[in-house]
């Protein structure tokens, strides 16, 4: 459950008028899905539902296959309503839907008993999915949002193939004061790990290669900590190499947040994923976690390299340069603390992250031919962070 101190607070002032002491209109959002603890996806809408909380948006969230009991309470907590799936339950709603493959499966018959005034769907992947086709052939989805250009530059081709594609300058957020920041000294080991889901895509097949080759000074011992490693992980893997000392999780197995509490170093390295905007890379961010990830995807757009983390072009500079910041401590330490305060500035900004969300409603509201949101190719669908100066002239 989301501790209410960690929750952000209300405006001090209406949002909307300069004379209202505060905010007197309401935007409404329904949402096919739920959030919860694990998974990028259902983790960005739980941080997502924070923001548009605290600028008033009343929330109606309809579970299409199921709801963790805890999240329930929070979501509850936080002034959010909890429906039960019905065929024409988003009759005439704005409603939002997060890489939830249920809701295509019933868009269908959503559009059948009462077709929704505006569908927002966000893919979070790198490819399309069968139904996700079908439904812009019909044009069943109205606004496409991406969260990084990487993304948008993989997908908006595919989608142009069947139609012309409707876009928002989305933003992504994250909630960083639900994290205490705790810069763990190490403690006479370097602990290094990962934490995905179990899908053979998102591990390499040299993994327990790559972290074999990691070097450390001769007064650490070296240990592996892998949540998230089933039968479809360890298939792609293999089994860990003699020699090192490892321990993993099924997926779910322990909280996310143990897990960054007990490593010093996450090495992502995945197996053809793709990655677009991985939660684990804030979460990594927040812990105060220094990542190693690959130079591709959308990594360039989310990592300062050598600033907030590091970026390897191949398994062996991976190892390398986790070997490095074994090797000098003082790095590890200023990395951490850069990535923990680009996290704050750049990625915790509620205020950009509302910008998107409050020109979406209002374009919402107008009449159709004043519409004002734009195809992808003609707009700015995706609002990046840049770099702040401060952290760039470290270098």
């Amino acid at each position: 459950m989301v501790p209410a101190e960690f929750l952000l607070g209300k405006p001090s002032r209406c949002i909307f008028h300069d004379d209202c002491e505060r905010p007197c209109v309401k935007y409404e959002l329904w949402v096919a899905g739920f959030p919860s603890f694990y998974g990028g996806a259902d983790t960005e809408l739980d941080h997502l539902i924070d923001l548009l909380r605290r600028y008033d948006v009343d929330i109606h969230l309809v579970p299409m296959f199921g709801a963790n009991p805890r999240m329930k309470e929070s979501v509850l907590e936080r002034g959010c309503k909890i429906h039960d799936y019905q065929d024409d339950i988003f009759r005439d709603k704005v409603v939002a839907s997060f890489c939830n493959r249920q809701f295509l499966e019933k868009l269908p018959l959503i559009v059948e008993h009462g077709r929704p005034k505006q569908v927002i769907w966000f893919n979070c992947m790198t490819w399309l999915f069968e139904k996700e086709k079908e439904a812009h052939t019909q044009g069943w989805i109205d606004i496409f949002g991406f969260q990084s250009r990487f993304q948008q530059g993989m997908l908006v081709p595919q989608l142009e193939q069947i139609g012309p594609v409707r876009s928002f300058p989305y933003k992504v957020f994250f909630n960083v004061k639900r994290i205490e920041f705790r810069y763990r000294e190490w403690d006479g080991c370097y602990k290094i790990g990962r934490i995905s889901r179990d899908d053979g895509n998102k591990f390499s097949a040299d993994m327990w290669r790559l972290f074999d080759r990691v070097l450390v000074p001769k007064s650490l011992k070296k240990k592996i900590y892998i949540l998230g490693y089933g039968p479809k992980a360890k298939l792609r893997t293999g089994p860990p190499l003699p020699g090192l000392d490892w321990m993993t999780w099924s997926p779910g197995a322990i909280p996310s947040a143990q897990f960054y509490n007990t490593i010093d170093t996450m090495v992502h390295k995945t197996g053809g994923s793709r990655e677009n905007a991985p939660r684990v890379l804030f979460e990594a961010y927040a812990h105060g976690v220094v990542p190693v990830v690959e130079h591709d995807y959308a990594f360039p757009e989310l990592v300062v390299d050598g600033e907030t983390g590091f970026m390897g072009r191949s398994s062996d500079e991976m190892s390398y340069l986790t070997s490095m910041l074994a090797m000098n401590p003082d790095v590890h330490r200023r990395v951490a603390k850069n990535a923990r305060a680009y996290l704050e500035e750049q990625l915790s900004d509620a205020e950009a992250g509302w910008a998107g969300w409050e020109a979406l409603f209002e374009n919402e509201r107008k009449p159709s031919n004043e519409s004002s949101v734009q195809c992808a190719q003609t707009s700015q669908a995706v609002t990046n962070p840049t770099i702040d100066a401060d952290i760039a002239t470290k270098r």
